[in-house]
């Protein structure tokens, strides 16, 4: 009866958040720290702050720091709202050193996933310190979006005791890619355009999906095979300099429409300048489509 209660538990975690996923595998490495929580062992997607937080507090008991059955792993995971991919038995690895390198990978990876659960990431630890403490903590609120990045490691115990680990992150993800030749002020449609899995050396500046920048313009030539870059576009201009456009201004229940002049080019959504050519007074508005503005 205990069984089956823990396996009704196990199981109801499991299916209430579909969207995290946690894996324990079946032998981890981990620095030789005083106290082993989940949290050092797991590799997960999607997780969040909350959920990372939880699994910190989840510490393996010191009768259960080499091996553990799936079962313990489970009653350990039972109030973690979560989909669980557990082995039959676990078995905890002490590194030789203080810093895990395995472990520090681990963690890169699972903060990568948290942001971006569809790409596969590969991560190599250049360097580590060598004067840290077993305890230690991570910082891995930088941008691991680049390809080499610098990380911040202290002691917990010591934070006097302060290092930096270097680590090679390669990062593959499905992303829009050219499938023909883009013109300089094309204006860029969903057909331009194939999903391929590419490897990213700068994530932050790749175009992610295309839809965010359907109706945009190519400000250079772009050929076919070619990963887009936001520095690749521009937003249409729909207003030039001198143009004559419909300046709207008031509420919905009294509105005006005057016959104005743009003095300034722009884009849908820019605030531009305008002269009204009756008054020749000059107003901001903020461009709504081609052709029409609203005063601000």
């Amino acid at each position: 009866m205990i069984k089956f209660l823990l396996s009704l538990l196990f199981s109801f975690s499991c299916f209430a958040s579909q969207d995290v996923e946690l894996v324990i595998p079946s032998a981890v490495e981990v620095s030789p720290r005083s106290e082993i929580s989940l949290y050092d062992i797991v590799e997960a997607k999607n997780l969040n702050d909350s959920l990372a937080s939880e699994l910190k507090d989840l510490v393996i008991p010191d009768s259960k720091a080499n091996n553990m059955h799936k079962s313990e792993l489970a009653k350990m995971l039972r109030s973690i709202k979560a989909r669980f991919v557990l082995p039959s038995e676990l078995k905890i690895i002490r590194s030789r050193g203080s810093i895990s390198r395995m472990e520090v990978e681990r963690k890169i990876k699972n903060k990568i996933y948290s942001q971006c659960s569809g790409c596969e990431v590969q991560v190599q630890i250049s360097s580590v310190p060598t004067n840290m403490e077993s305890d230690w903590s991570l910082d891995l609120n930088v941008d691991l979006s680049k390809s080499s990045v610098t990380l911040p490691i202290v002691a917990t115990k010591n934070s006097d005791l302060k290092g930096w680990v270097v680590a090679e992150i390669k990062r593959y993800q499905s992303v829009p890619v050219v499938s023909r030749s883009i013109k300089i002020g094309d204006v860029l449609t969903e057909d331009m355009f194939t999903v391929e899995k590419r490897q990213l050396t700068n994530s932050r500046d790749t175009v992610q999906k295309i839809e965010s920048v359907i109706g945009m313009q190519a400000i250079r030539f772009l050929t076919a095979g070619q990963v887009l870059q936001y520095g690749d576009i521009k937003k249409e201009q729909v207003l030039k300099k001198g143009q004559m456009v419909k300046a709207m201004f008031g509420t919905s229940d009294f509105e005006v429409a005057i016959s104005a002049e743009a003095q300034e080019a722009g884009s849908v959504g820019d605030v531009v300048k305008i002269k009204n050519i009756d008054s020749q007074k000059v107003f901001a508005a903020k461009i709504i489509e081609r052709g029409l503005v609203r005063i601000e």
